[in-house]
Formats: structure tokens, C-alpha cells, sequence
């Protein structure tokens, strides 16, 4: 769209807050019944399978958050009925979203070197970090239906983190992202490093801690530049082995699962009505990701990243653009802010002249 056109990447021509256009597809007689059944089925199906979504929403807040705090004095029972109850009612949420079967593969980035043929499963530890691309909530609820991690939101003036439950981080798609604490509503005391943030949950066994460098979410058609140099307390060269990174891209025929802008309740309610949706999860081999115990560091990504303020940061930005084969933008968090507040602030005054039109017709 042409009145978006200054949030259109130069280098790529991509523009990666607008929700993405589904592929075209050769028109036949099928395709358009398929169609016809879509839009005429869709609508009831997404009533009956959002309202199925709710009543498991509210089963998850009364097993898990009220009832797995009352079982606290039975020690390791709590976790298991925690870690129990979650992962049942986050996949029936998944499933009744349409998203029957979710793909995850390992892949190796390396040239000349083939997948193991046995498929090796990501296993994140307490106080490891998930550095991921961001596109939607939906990933929200495949995170902590998988690992039960810590979600983060980066606050980039202080190059700190604060920690979000799983409700903060699936609203946190629709809000303008902060750059200071006090546009997160946060005091600075209850920020972290993510080297502090990353010990603490290994202290206390509280998960993974899942970062998502971008700091807001983009259509998935290309990386934003990552908002804060958050990984420059690292150093390549440390062989701690505590990273792990992982891309996420969906695959659809009519609208998108990702979620750039907009009402996340029509948005869902959308995706509820679609027949069918698919995730398709990728991940680093952990012997390749920055900092691996096995990892041979590549002279060639470190001469071209030299002079880097964040050299451990671009590694993952490379990493993440090779393993998602998505493109790197020049495109950052500012943007899009400035494209959320014009997009809302333009959609709003159509709206008030659409109705101040309607009015005087009366």
C-alpha cells in the first residue's frame, strides 16, 4: 500500500508491519468451492471454536495459576500437576486455533554438513536463553506449551529486560513497544541484565528465559534490526553453551496468523475461523549457535562483523537470518512505533469521518 510506503525496507522492498498478502493460487472450479465453503462455514466455525478456546483458557487459569499456588506445600507435585495441566490446555488451544499439527526440525547452518539423522529435540534448560524471531502470539503459547520459559521484554534506553507473564507477553503484541521504564510502567529496580535474568532462573529453576531481540513483531517476511546491543555482556569467545536459537513461519492461503497491527480479538476470532493453520518451527543445532561449548568460532562472520557493539547480537542476527531464511531489514523498533501510531491515528480518523458522514445523511 502506497501510504505505507516510508515503512518499506530500501535494501529489500519489504515491508514488514503490513500483514502479508496470502500467495495467489490458480484459479479452478474447486478452488473457488473451497472458497465459497470457506466463507460461508468459516465464520459459525470460528464462533464454536473461539468459544471452545475461552472455556480452556479459564480451565488453564484454574488448574494451573489457582490451584498449582495451593498445591505449593506438596513440593515437586505442584510442578508435575503445573507442567500437566498447562500442556493440555495450551495444546487444546492450539489445536481448537486450527493448528492440528505443529512441524519442528532441527537444522544445521553449516555448508558441507548434513542434518544428524537422528532428529535431535531442543532441550532448553533453567536458566538457558531462547533467542527467537517474533510474529505473533502464537508463538506465546507454543513457548510456554514447550519449555514454560520467562518471557522478556527488552526496555532498550537501559539495555535491561523486564519479566512478562504469559498474558503480558500475548498483549504485549498489541501495544506500542516502551523504550524507557517508564513507558513500560516499570521501576529500573525490577529490570535485569540478561546475564543477571539468565543466573536467577537457574538459581531458582524457574525455565528458560526466551528473548526476542526484535523487541516487537514483524509479517515474518524479513528480521528487524535487533532493538539494543542486549547479548554485548557476552563474550563470543565464552563457551558457556547456554543459547538456543529457534525461527518461526507459518504457511496460509487466506490470512496470516502473524501479527503486525490491528484488533487482536478480530485477528484471533479470524484465525479461529480458518479450516486449518500451520506452524513450522525451526532450530539451531546447539553445537552451532553463538557461544556453544562445540561451536568453532567463524573467522570470516567475525572479521565481517568487526567494530560490532554488540558482536555476540549479530551472530544471532546472522544465525536467525539463515536458519528462518528470512532477510535482514534496516528497520527497527522505532518504526514501528512511528507505523503503529500513524496507522491507528489514520484508521481512526476514517472511522470519525465515516460516522460524521453517516450522521448527516440522517
Amino acid at each position: 500500500m502506497e501510504k505505507y510506503s516510508r515503512w518499506r525496507d530500501p535494501s529489500t522492498g519489504i515491508q514488514p508491519y503490513l500483514p502479508p498478502v496470502p500467495p495467489r493460487t490458480e484459479t479452478s472450479l474447486l478452488f473457488s468451492l473451497s472458497n465459497v465453503i470457506h466463507y460461508i462455514v468459516g465464520p459459525v466455525q470460528g464462533i464454536l471454536k473461539f468459544a471452545l478456546v475461552v472455556v480452556t483458557g479459564l480451565l488453564y487459569l484454574i488448574l494451573v495459576p489457582v490451584l498449582g499456588t495451593l498445591l505449593m506445600p506438596l513440593g515437586p507435585l505442584q510442578g508435575i500437576w503445573k507442567r500437566t495441566f498447562s500442556s493440555i490446555c495450551l495444546r487444546l488451544i492450539l489445536f481448537f486455533t486450527g493448528f492440528f499439527y505443529i512441524k519442528s526440525e532441527p537444522v544445521s547452518i553449516r555448508k558441507g554438513r548434513n542434518k544428524a539423522s537422528k532428529s535431535p529435540s531442543l532441550n532448553a534448560k533453567s536458566g538457558d536463553i531462547i533467542v527467537t524471531n517474533w510474529t505473533s502470539y502464537i508463538e506465546v503459547i507454543y513457548l510456554t506449551l514447550r519449555f514454560n520459559p520467562i518471557f522478556t521484554q527488552i526496555i532498550p534506553s537501559v539495555n535491561k529486560v523486564r519479566k512478562l507473564s504469559l498474558w503480558q507477553a500475548i498483549r504485549s503484541c498489541v501495544l506500542t513497544p516502551p523504550l524507557t521504564p517508564k513507558e513500560a510502567g516499570v521501576d529500573e529496580k525490577d529490570l535485569y541484565t540478561l546475564k543477571e535474568l539468565s543466573a536467577l532462573a537457574k538459581e531458582k529453576k524457574s525455565g528458560p528465559v526466551v528473548v526476542f531481540p526484535e523487541a516487537t513483531t514483524s509479517n515474518g517476511r524479513a528480521l528487524l534490526k535487533f532493538s539494543a546491543p542486549l547479548f554485548n555482556e557476552f563474550n563470543p569467545t565464552d563457551r558457556d553453551g547456554r543459547f538456543h536459537v529457534m525461527t518461526f513461519k507459518y504457511e496460509y492461503s487466506y490470512m496470516p496468523p502473524t501479527y503486525t497491527v490491528g484488533y487482536q480479538f478480530f485477528h484471533f476470532l479470524s484465525l479461529c475461523s480458518q479450516f486449518s493453520n500451520t506452524l513450522r518451527v525451526r532450530f539451531l543445532l546447539d553445537e552451532e549457535a553463538p557461544c556453544s561449548t562445540d561451536r568453532s568460532v567463524n573467522t570470516a562472520d567475525l572479521a565481517a562483523l568487526a567494530g560490532s557493539e554488540d558482536l555476540v547480537g549479530d551472530q544471532f542476527l546472522l544465525a536467525l537470518g539463515n536458519l528462518g531464511r528470512l532477510r535482514k531489514t534496516n528497520l527497527d523498533l522505532n518504526d514501528k512505533r512511528d507505523f503503529l501510531e500513524y496507522y491507528y491515528l489514520r484508521n481512526k480518523k476514517v472511522q470519525t469521518t465515516h460516522t460524521s458522514g453517516i450522521k448527516k445523511r440522517k
